[in-house]
């Protein structure tokens, strides 16, 4: 009973360093997609200041405006790029991390509940995960 006392805190630790990493990741989304919102209105914003010295004067500061404003643009798409690098880095470890936690508790239930019992609780866990599992489309909160 002791081993599988150790086997249910190791999964527990696992999962709180788990819970703790993709708390971590989506921190990090919302400062990205913070800073790529600053950067796409300071693109619009520089956009429209160069419309305005454009029609004004019809001269060399139109260009520069308009240099700045791509190159405003350019790291927006850049940083939106590079959520959306992580972020599916982050779903491939999140599957890896359910198969394991999947796999972890049919094993835990064959040491704790036998043979019999594991096979009903292997087919509660299967039925949860295929009830479990999304279309497509968004979560509800």
């Amino acid at each position: 009973m002791s081993e599988a006392r150790e086997v249910i805190e190791g999964l527990l630790r696992l999962a709180r360093s788990d819970i703790a990493r993709i708390g971590r990741a989506r921190r990090r989304n919302v400062i990205l997609y913070a800073f790529a919102a600053v950067a796409g209105l300071t693109a619009y914003g520089v956009a429209v200041v160069a419309l305005v010295l454009w029609v004004a004067r019809h001269a060399d500061p139109v260009l520069a405006a308009l240099v700045v404003a791509a190159g405003f643009a350019a790291l927006a798409l850049i940083v939106l790029a590079v959520v959306a690098v992580l972020n599916r880095q982050e779903r491939a470890w999140r599957d890896e991390r359910l198969a394991f936690y999947r796999g972890a508790g049919t094993t835990l239930a064959n040491a704790v509940l036998g043979r019999r019992l594991s096979l009903i609780v292997a087919a509660a866990i299967l039925v949860g995960a295929v009830l479990g599992k999304p279309r497509g489309g968004r979560r509800k909160p």
